[in-house]
């Protein structure tokens, strides 16, 4: 009896260790995901066909750096230059950005030092016409022009091109950390923050607060894009393999035979209310709405940048404008495969006289 107790009370064990799990979803795959396999399954059922097998999408990776790196021109200002402006909080900015820490910072730390050297730069020429040093004010000019006309640039690499909001697109693992149902993204506020400064700087406001900034990118970096991609690649491949299942009924054996239900007319309209529209489609509009939210601060930054490196004869690399436009597409994909299959349930619920959220017989 011994030798059988042991591996039985293992056994016990080891389900109650479990079943915690179980009904808080320990399977290795997301809500999301699980109320897709739900849907196919029981609509593969229920309309008896089989549910084509789709390869996994690839992600919409993030361009790489090299293929959106620009080059920017250097100042006139010398080290000569440098030693004249004695008078001018302007001259530790620029001996700050000269030494090696300023030389090797990454793109936020060197648009630090640009809205800091703007900020301060106009009272340095006027420091230099007083002391008679017209000449070094007006190289001084030179370089403010130039980081002006640069400064679109200089927010493309800092912003939406750099390791922050490479991050934030970045695809995660898997789904199942993927929540929009808890509260809002603590990035979308970032974003919008982000959105008012960049208005602001190309605007000629170069106010700032260098640990805001460093702040709200760690905040961006955070963020749930890459998420957001991932989630409307899943929703397009199953929306899609969901509408072959039915057009396999609409198109092949009808499902009626006349304009009245049958029992599995019945249970189809079960399914699409109980796992599609009371599940996937709920889970699916919040993640819509996630997105909206996100996307409407992003397109936003964009935009407006976008228009100012054209006004200043700069070029947006192809890299970020061709990605940009996939991201895009996303969108207008998943909305349509959305339509697709509602458009194909609705003619095969017409096809038995039901419809969609009817509950009576005709």
């Amino acid at each position: 009896m011994t030798s059988y107790r042991q591996p039985f009370w293992k056994y016990i064990a080891a389900v109650a260790f479990c079943l915690p799990l179980i009904l808080a979803g320990c399977s290795d795959s997301s809500e999301l995901e699980n109320h897709w396999r739900d849907y196919l399954t029981r609509l593969a059922r229920v309309l008896d066909r089989e549910a084509s097998t789709s390869p996994q999408d690839a992600f919409l990776h993030f361009p790489r750096p090299r293929d959106m790196a620009i080059t920017f021109a250097d100042s006139n200002i010398d080290l000569l230059d440098f030693l004249r402006m004695r008078q001018c909080a302007l001259r530790e900015t620029i001996a700050e950005r000269n030494s090696i820490l300023g030389r090797h910072g990454d793109a936020s730390a060197k648009l630090i030092f640009d809205l800091r050297f703007l900020s301060e730069a106009e009272t340095c020429i006027d420091i230099l016409h007083r002391e008679g040093k017209a000449s070094l004010a007006a190289t001084l000019r030179e370089a403010v022009n130039l980081k002006q006309r640069e400064l679109p640039n200089r927010l493309f690499a800092a912003g939406i091109a750099g390791a922050e909001f490479r991050e934030f697109w970045q695809a995660p693992p898997d789904l199942r950390s993927y929540h929009p149902d808890r509260g809002d993204d603590p990035s979308a506020a970032a974003l919008a923050r982000w959105n008012r400064w960049q208005h602001q700087w190309l605007a000629g406001n170069w106010q700032h607060d260098k640990d805001e900034m460093l702040s709200t990118l760690g905040k961006i970096r955070l963020g749930d894009g890459g998420a957001l991609l991932k989630t409307q690649i899943l929703n397009i491949r199953e929306l899609n393999a969901a509408a072959d299942i039915i057009d396999q009924r609409v198109s092949g054996r009808p499902l009626c035979l006349q304009a009245s239900p049958t029992p599995a007319a019945q249970q189809f309209r079960n399914v699409l209310s109980t796992y599609f529209i009371s599940q996937v489609q709920r889970q699916a509009s919040l993640i819509n709405n996630h997105q909206f939210g996100v996307q409407s601060e992003i397109t936003a930054i964009e935009n407006e940048l976008f228009a100012a490196m054209a006004a200043n004869g700069l070029t947006i690399p192809i890299a970020y404008l061709d990605w940009k436009k996939q991201r895009d597409d996303l969108l207008i994909e998943s909305t349509q495969a959305q339509r697709q299959h509602v458009k194909l349930a609705g003619a095969l619920l017409a096809q038995c006289g039901l419809s969609p959220g009817g509950n009576n017989e005709n």
